[in-house]
Parts: C-alpha cells; sequence; structure tokens
C-alpha cells in the first residue's frame, strides 16, 4: 500500500528546507553551491514552491551563473517553471548589477587602462545577441562625460557612421574617446572593416583636437583593444 504525503507534510518539508538553507547562507554564503544560491533567490518569487528543481533545470540549460543572470527574458521562460515574476527578478539583478560597474568608471577620477573599461562592458556587452556600438566620452582628463549607445545591428554587423560619433563628441565638447563594439559570435579578434572604420575615426577626430583613444571589441571568449594591437 503506498502512503501518500498530506499537502501539510509537503509544505512542512519546503518551509523547513528553506530555513535551513537561509541559515547556512547566513553562516557561510560562499559554502553553499550554484544551484542553491539560485533556490535562495527564487524563494522571493515563489512563495509556495519547492525550486530546488527549478534552480538545478536553469544551470542545466545556462550552464553558468553569468548566462543566467545575462540571459533574455525570452530565453529564461523557455525553462518550465519560469514566469515574468523570475525573468524580471534576474533582469533586476542584471541591471543593478551594470549599475553598480557603470559607478566605479564615472565615479573614476581617470580612465587610464582599457581594464577599467572592459570589466564594465564585459557584463553589459558579453551576452548580446546582436552588435551594438557604444561610445564613451571623455575630458581633457579622462573622465567621463557620457555613455552612448550609438547603434544596435544584426548578429554580425552594425553601421558605423564617423560623422555621427564626431558630431557627438563635438556636442558633448569631448577630448577624447573609446569606441566599443561587441560581437556576438563569441570571437572579439577585430574584422577588417573595423579596422579600417577605426583608422577613419581616428584620423578625422585628430584634425578636430579629439583623440580616439581606442577601439574595444567584446565577446564571450575574450576582448581585444586595437590600442594595445598596435593598430591606432
Amino acid at each position: 500500500m503506498t502512503q501518500q504525503t498530506s499537502g501539510s507534510e509537503e509544505n512542512s518539508h519546503y518551509l523547513g528546507h528553506r530555513k535551513r538553507l537561509k541559515k547556512r547562507f547566513s553562516t557561510s554564503a560562499h559554502d553553499l553551491a550554484d544551484y542553491e544560491l539560485l533556490e535562495l533567490l527564487l524563494f522571493y518569487v515563489f512563495a509556495r514552491k519547492d525550486t530546488k528543481k527549478l534552480a538545478k533545470d536553469l544551470l542545466a540549460h545556462f550552464k553558468t551563473l553569468r548566462s543566467i543572470v545575462y540571459a533574455e527574458n525570452t530565453e529564461l521562460k523557455k525553462v518550465p517553471g519560469m514566469g515574468d515574476s523570475a525573468a524580471i527578478l534576474f533582469a533586476a539583478i542584471r541591471e543593478i548589477f551594470n549599475r553598480m560597474q557603470k559607478e566605479r568608471v564615472v565615479e573614476c577620477d581617470s580612465i587610464s587602462s582599457s581594464d577599467q573599461v572592459i570589466a564594465y562592458y564585459a557584463n553589459l556587452l558579453g551576452n548580446e545577441k546582436r552588435e551594438q556600438l557604444r561610445m564613451m566620452f571623455l575630458n581633457n582628463k579622462n573622465k567621463l562625460i557620457a555613455d552612448d549607445l550609438l547603434q544596435i545591428g544584426t548578429i554580425n554587423h552594425t553601421a558605423i557612421y564617423p560623422r555621427e560619433i564626431i558630431q557627438r563628441a563635438l556636442e558633448y565638447g569631448a577630448s577624447a574617446m573609446i569606441m566599443v563594439h561587441n560581437h556576438p559570435s563569441g570571437d572579439p579578434q577585430p574584422s577588417r572593416q573595423d579596422i579600417i572604420v577605426t583608422k577613419m575615426i581616428r584620423d578625422i577626430a585628430q584634425k578636430l583636437d579629439i583623440l580616439l583613444l581606442d577601439h574595444l571589441i567584446i565577446g564571450k571568449n575574450g576582448s581585444k583593444s586595437l590600442k594595445e594591437m598596435g593598430i591606432i
């Protein structure tokens, strides 16, 4: 004879599990497995549901915590059990993290290395499905004036208009600028066209006493600095 578990017993089980997991997090958060951290987050979306399976399913589908947090809502909701509220939770975490990274750049007195810029854009652009062109405009002390999204292209191409870039730099009164775009393929190696356009913008900007400090290409498999490659 099969013994059935009552609803109250099931509730008691997952509520007890939640209490134990929260206690473990409070005392030694670094000891929790990745799926347990996800499970803990999902507690706050699913008030009366065992979230362990969903947490494990998310990791099985996306492989890493970073890929989960930076996945598009439509992709997240392909995992059974994920709904709008859970997708919004991860979108909020993503936005908070992006803003924290940007604060570090904005508050910096002077942007002195490509590493500072890459640290911000690697998360912002690393998982984008389409190419984006972003520009950082700096004053004469290399402090950030503005960070603009200029173009969103296709999976393997984005249009770059030198006139628009220079016009935006003049509007901001920028003394220097940094180009940033992503390669959704994952390979950050610059294309021949990337190099040609970069040199064109550098030469036009120089005539107006504006320096193109770098052109950074971001991919899932790393990043490339055209300055460090000797192209600029």
